[in-house]
């Protein structure tokens, strides 16, 4: 879970600071759909930089797990973007000279695993998104939504916790967004998804949750996160561990039973 506190980003331009965040507090749940709606410059792209590591946040505090990202030095965010997070961008920012498997096996360069294990997870985040007969073709030869699926495997080939999406289907057409729209649905089920994009239909018909931002500010979300949420989670968690002791203990009780031997039943003469 991804936890942030009254974020501010600044920027300074010239003479003048240009104020892009201001005091956002969010908190997303592991496995969600959420969409981050607004005119441009209201600062949704900012925040998926902040989120993702990309950009520093002025002030403010980013909880991961619980952990606090304050006191993170540059090592510590590269950890994170390499492992925590994966990124789909509007332009998809594939290599040109790479294959379609090449250009997805470079996201776990940094893995340290050997050829034979990327090849395999690279493969299988393909077939997920429906490219397994596209392995050796380069990104000039696929199409827009083709290309957008090679973006999301590689984003996911990690199996990172969070997907961040900056319009990613900003360059498709109607139908091709809607195929990948149903695709990232999916990939939500197990992942946590935050997106930004101007196309509201698409919004309210895929996501699970939606915030609208402007001048840098959270003006509505439409499924906020609400303590009493993680409250009922532990709560359910101690219930099915004690539920789980208690079934333990009848199967040790029942057991005991069952190794002392038989009496012979008394007929009632009666």
């Amino acid at each position: 879970m991804i936890k942030i506190t009254d974020i501010v980003k600044d920027y300074t331009a010239g003479d003048s600071v240009v104020h892009a965040l201001k005091g956002i507090s969010l908190t997303f749940r592991e496995n969600e759909f959420v969409s981050i709606l607004g005119p441009s410059g209201c600062g949704k792209t900012t925040l998926l930089n902040v989120l993702g590591g990309l950009d520093r946040y002025t002030s403010g505090e980013i909880e991961i797990n619980g952990k606090s990202t304050k006191l993170f030095r540059d090592k510590d965010w590269d950890a994170y973007r390499n492992h925590y997070i994966g990124f789909i961008f509007q332009s998809y920012n594939l290599i040109p000279h790479l294959s379609v498997l090449e250009n997805v096996e470079i996201a776990l360069t940094i893995a340290g695993l050997d050829r034979k294990t990327k090849r395999e997870k690279a493969k299988e985040a393909l077939n997920r998104v429906g490219l397994g007969e596209q392995l050796n073709k380069k990104p000039n030869q696929l199409s827009g939504g083709q290309m957008q699926r090679v973006a999301i495997a590689r984003a996911i080939v990690n199996n990172p916790k969070i997907i961040l999406a900056d319009e990613p289907t900003g360059a498709l057409d109607s139908k091709t967004s809607k195929q990948i729209m149903e695709l990232l649905k999916e990939i939500a089920g197990d992942h946590l998804i935050i997106m930004v994009t101007h196309n509201a239909e698409l919004a309210k018909k895929y996501s699970t949750r939606i915030i609208k931002l402007l001048d840098g500010e959270v003006k509505s979300d439409s499924n906020p996160f609400i303590i009493e949420e993680k409250q009922d989670k532990a709560q359910n968690q101690e219930v099915a561990d004690e539920e789980q002791k208690i079934e333990e203990n009848n199967v040790k009780i029942d057991e005991k039973t069952q190794k002392k031997p038989k009496k012979d039943k008394k007929i009632s003469l009666q």
